[in-house]
């Protein structure tokens, strides 16, 4: 019995080391997040309206947990890891800038649930900014008093979009940057709300990403010419809806890679699909969710054999 109890207490104390090496490291990063926020703004810090949150980098924030889900190991869930790992990341955006959050949570087109994931996404300690419609949210971002705006990821069928709103918006505009969550377990598929978020910030490639594509022609497509165009062109859609018609045809298409905003693709999907085509528009990029493979449980070293 002396010996458990003695055992029993060793790993304990084990435990409470890690503990500390745990904050300490985390203080560390904490530092290490104010010095870097130092070096992207120069001089006083900028208010939230004075302009773009220069320190937001999404494709960072992406790569960092595809790289910590691809080495991890053992019982401890993925769920845990990426949730622990995005609110450390989030409270200490916070060092960098002003950092705040608008959410659509009101109205008859709010899908429930969109305030937890947006909530969960971000941070606990994060402000958030309930709206009660699309503009709103356009607008809390685009003058300044929220970082980043939280939209529903479109579906087919809507009543009124949101997406077209964001068709005649300036390079220092709110665009899609991130798609939320980041992971979705596969128990959950079917059943997980997916979103955007929007903020006046360049989105950045990371290798594995998604584009979201606006075309207007002036004649209906079929979804079969329009998929045909898009991958002749190298821009292979994995979905596709449409709004509806009020004097031109506009699809939306999340296509599978990262879209630059002179890609010279667009050039060749407007050839593939001719004299019909108005416009083509992208309206932003992210980093492509984390896939089933990635996060496949594995054996820690010691269960290796």
């Amino acid at each position: 019995m002396s010996d458990g109890k003695t055992t029993l207490d060793d790993l304990r104390g084990e435990i409470d080391q890690i503990d500390t090496a745990l904050h300490d490291l985390l203080m560390r990063r904490a530092a290490l997040a104010e010095q870097i926020g130092q070096a992207k703004l120069p001089g006083p810090a900028q208010g939230a309206g004075k302009g773009p949150a220069v320190y937001l980098r999404p494709g960072r924030e992406a790569s960092v947990l595809r790289r910590l889900v691809r080495r991890h190991s053992g019982p401890f869930p993925v769920t845990s890891l990426v949730r622990l790992w995005r609110e450390i990341m989030s409270s200490l955006l916070r060092l960098q800038g002003p950092f705040s959050v608008a959410v659509l949570s009101g109205g008859p087109d709010t899908p429930p649930g969109l305030w937890d994931l947006a909530r969960d996404h971000y941070g606990a300690a994060t402000p958030m900014i309930a709206c009660q419609s699309v503009s709103q949210v356009m607008r809390e971002v685009s003058e300044g008093r929220a970082t980043v705006g939280v939209l529903p990821f479109p579906e087919q069928g809507e009543a009124a979009p949101w997406w077209p709103m964001l068709l005649g918006a300036g390079p220092d505009e709110p665009r899609v940057f991130a798609r939320l969550p980041f992971y979705e377990p596969a128990s959950d598929r079917g059943a997980t709300l997916s979103a955007v978020a929007i903020a006046r910030v360049a989105p950045e490639a990371t290798g594995e990403d998604r584009s979201l594509l606006v075309i207007e022609t002036s004649e209906e497509l079929s979804r079969a010419r329009l998929t045909s165009s898009l991958s002749t062109a190298g821009l292979p859609p994995v979905y596709i809806v449409d709004a509806p018609r009020s004097g031109v045809a506009r699809y939306l298409a999340e296509i599978d890679g990262f879209i630059a905003p002179n890609d010279g693709r667009l050039a060749q999907f407007a050839a593939a699909v001719g004299p019909s085509l108005m416009h083509v528009v992208t309206l932003g990029a992210y980093a492509a969710t984390l896939s089933d493979e990635e996060t496949a449980p594995r054996k820690s070293a010691g269960q290796r054999q």
